[in-house]
């Protein structure tokens, strides 16, 4: 018989943690509009296909990656009707 020690239950807790933030900041993404940062998730721009925000890729040109944010040079007080309208 092998004798297999426990996981220290604090360990596996907070290993289990850090694993579902991380998951979760590969899923949020940070819209810069206007000089205003909006952040929201990547399934909720998806709700609504065939839109530029449903379509948000690291290559295109408004990303900056030191910042990882996208930079849209729009109206900051009109596109949160538009995030809320996705969300």
């Amino acid at each position: 018989m092998t004798y297999i020690p426990k996981k220290n239950s604090y360990y596996s807790r907070s290993h289990a943690a850090m694993n579902l933030i991380n998951m979760d900041s590969e899923n949020r993404v940070v819209l810069n509009v206007g000089g205003i940062r909006h952040e929201t998730y990547k399934a909720t721009l998806k709700k609504i296909p065939a839109t530029r925000l449903s379509r948000l890729t690291e290559a295109l040109a408004n990303y900056d990656p030191i910042l990882n944010e996208y930079f849209f040079d729009r109206h900051p007080g009109v596109f949160a009707q538009v995030l809320n309208y996705y969300r």
